[in-house]
């Protein structure tokens, strides 16, 4: 029914009925279509102000939607930041502090001063270890962003070595967190970024000794001085691009050349496949002028400017060394409480030109490992690994660069369970074939985390 008429009648019912009967029929029209007016206008303005009550309504409920947002996202930064930004004053700053506890039991029958790879100088902390127990290397680390432009960290190597414990500087670098463009910039005392496994503290590999070719390229862990560039592009993947230059006194550059001895490029991808399964490679380059490479960790590190040093020959050169690394994860549904699978491999290859010994030297030396484990349920663990390397070394007939026609190789087995995150515990039997003698080798070792420990990487 039209509103326009519900109104006519109640105004008419509600008039006196005599004043239309005995007034100016103009007037009362006029009189009637006043009132119309009013009663409209009356009905506009409550109209009006029921929007305007319905539109600050909506503005508060829209308000505290926003508001609940933005703190969501808020959270979501502090839970998934890298570390937490604190303010830099010295009442409020508050370092991420832990330590690694790492015992081992060895069974082996190469001892550390009989172990030597034909073919290849080894440096320092390479070999099978101790025999019987030891206390092994413990670590204490320190982190924390000291503000919104920087992060640091300092970590400490505690070793039990002839019954005196020794404290070595084992990690101390700043790393910037702003820099425009997805660049990130390293500076300090570092684990170089070649090669996959390399950037981990050992504490966190999957077994208990680094791979052959780890050891005989990069003393089980090219650790340096100097700086570190990287770039992540802004793909849907995962696409990183990064430099270095060191200061070179490490293995196996061993010796600073005007303080710039080394430098490295690398280049990593990687991506998921549907939710179960994830994957990673990269290319790694590293470039050393070698003044002075001596069999053993004193002499390797100490490095020298001619190769006429007290204690041995030494090799005097270039080195230029190529890594391809690979690693497949598979996940059911990316839950790896459960079950998970991890295949992992690496390739090198070395070529190096110089004097050893006075004598012309050529080498081209190539190593590789390929590893895969296997959780079957919670905590537990097994794993199988397989490394070897070779040398083609010419001019070196009858020193210890005489590769003798012998290829090193060795396989490894590994049982570990994990009680938690902060736990370990691994039994790995090795059949080592990297000398002429082969040897059977048998490790028992626990890996305790006290405090604050970064998540593990990829």
């Amino acid at each position: 029914m039209n509103k326009t008429f519900l109104l006519l009648a109640a105004t008419w019912l509600a008039w006196p009925q005599g004043a239309l009967a005995d007034g100016d029929p103009l007037a009362e029209i006029a009189e009637l279509r006043q009132a119309l007016a009013a009663l409209r206008d009356d009905y506009a303005t409550r109209i009006a102000d029921l929007e305007d009550r319905l539109a600050a309504a909506e503005a508060r409920v829209a308000q505290a939607e926003d508001t609940a947002a933005a703190a969501r996202r808020t959270a979501d930064e502090v839970a998934y930041a890298p570390q937490p930004s604190v303010p830099s004053t010295p009442s409020t700053f508050n370092p991420a502090i832990g330590a690694v506890l790492i015992g081992t039991y060895a069974d082996v029958g190469l001892g550390e001063d009989d172990f030597a790879i034909p073919g290849f100088i080894l440096g320092g902390e390479t070999g099978p270890g101790a025999d019987g127990l030891s206390l092994g290397e413990s670590e204490i680390n320190f982190n924390a962003n000291l503000d919104d432009k920087f992060h640091g960290n300092l970590t400490f190597a505690l070793a039990d070595e002839e019954g005196e414990v020794a404290v070595e500087l084992e990690e101390a670098w700043i790393q910037t967190l702003s820099l425009p463009n997805d660049f990130q910039l390293r500076a300090g005392r570092m684990f170089s970024g070649i090669g996959y496994i390399n950037q981990f503290h050992r504490h966190a590999d999957d077994f208990i000794d680094r791979p052959l070719p780890y050891q005989a390229f990069l003393a089980g862990q090219y650790l340096d001085d100097g700086v570190q560039l990287r770039w992540l592009a802004p793909t849907p993947w995962f696409l990183e691009l990064g430099g270095e230059l060191m200061r070179g006194d490490k293995f196996p550059a061993a010796g600073a050349v005007d303080g710039a001895g080394a430098y490295s490029l690398f280049l990593k991808a990687g991506g998921d496949i549907g939710l179960s399964h994830s994957w990673k490679a990269g290319l790694s380059y590293l470039s050393a002028d070698v003044a002075g490479r001596f069999a053993g960790e004193e002499e390797a590190e100490k490095g020298a400017k001619s190769g006429e040093v007290e204690g041995g020959p030494a090799f005097i050169g270039d080195s230029d060394l190529l890594a391809l690394e690979f690693v497949y994860k598979w996940a059911p549904d990316g839950n790896t409480r459960v079950r998970n699978f991890k295949l992992q491999g690496e390739f090198f290859d070395r070529e190096e030109d110089g004097l050893f010994d006075g004598l012309g030297y050529s080498g081209d030396q190539d190593g590789w490992y390929l590893q895969g484990l296997y959780q079957f349920r919670p905590g537990w663990r097994v794993g199988y690994r397989h490394d070897a390397l070779s040398a083609d070394n010419r001019g070196v007939a009858g020193t210890p660069l005489d590769d003798e026609g012998f290829d090193p190789e060795r396989d490894s087995i590994l049982l570990e369970w994990s009680n938690s995150e902060f736990s370990r515990i691994l039994l790995q039997y090795t059949r080592d074939r990297s000398t002429p003698l082969d040897d059977d080798q048998v490790y028992l070792r626990y890996i305790m985390s006290i405090g604050a420990h970064r998540a593990h990487q990829f």
